[in-house]
């Protein structure tokens, strides 16, 4: 039983050191093109445990959105993990919304497969979710700054609670 264990375990490490995560994260890339989103980087480098890209943004329908500065890609199998670090908006949405986050983490385990969890926190607050793989739907609850509770997103997406403010959608 150990021998099996110890097999498994050398063949799951070897597959993601020798993964072909920059093949991947193109797959990934195709796919989000149907979803109209476009990312682009100035560097991408697989770094055996990571994939690591710099100074990335993404276009929503051809439409400059989000800036990145850094994003930690760890596809490793039984637990993955998404890391950006600096996010903020693009020039042409800062008057919908100019708000920066410091970082901003996705997960999804094998154990829990029907879900993933986000976490960020910034110059809006701090939240955290859930996302529903299987349901497609997206549960997140912000504590919000007192500057953010002021704009106008937070009434028209986001339900206040007691515990701050809940978004819901499917998608």
């Amino acid at each position: 039983m150990k021998k099996i264990f110890l097999a498994l375990l050398f063949f799951v490490i070897g597959l993601v050191l020798f993964m072909p995560k920059i093949n991947l994260y193109y797959t990934m890339n195709d796919y989000l093109k149907k979803e109209l989103i476009t990312l682009k980087q100035k560097s991408i480098q697989d770094r055996w445990y990571k994939l690591e890209l710099k100074d990335a943004t993404a276009y929503y329908d051809g439409i400059k959105s989000l800036l990145v500065k850094e994003v930690d890609i760890k596809p490793w199998i039984i637990y993955n993990k998404i890391e950006l670090k600096e996010i903020k908006p693009a020039d042409s949405l800062k008057r919908f919304f100019n708000f920066k986050a410091n970082k901003a983490v996705i997960t999804h385990s094998l154990l829990s497969y029907k879900k993933a969890y986000i976490e960020a926190d910034g110059d809006f607050g701090a939240l955290d979710g859930e996302i529903d793989l299987i349901e497609r739907k997206i549960h997140i609850h912000l504590s919000p700054t007192k500057r953010f509770e002021k704009e106008q997103v937070v009434r028209e997406y986001f339900k206040k609670s007691e515990e701050g403010y809940i978004y819901e959608s499917k998608f």
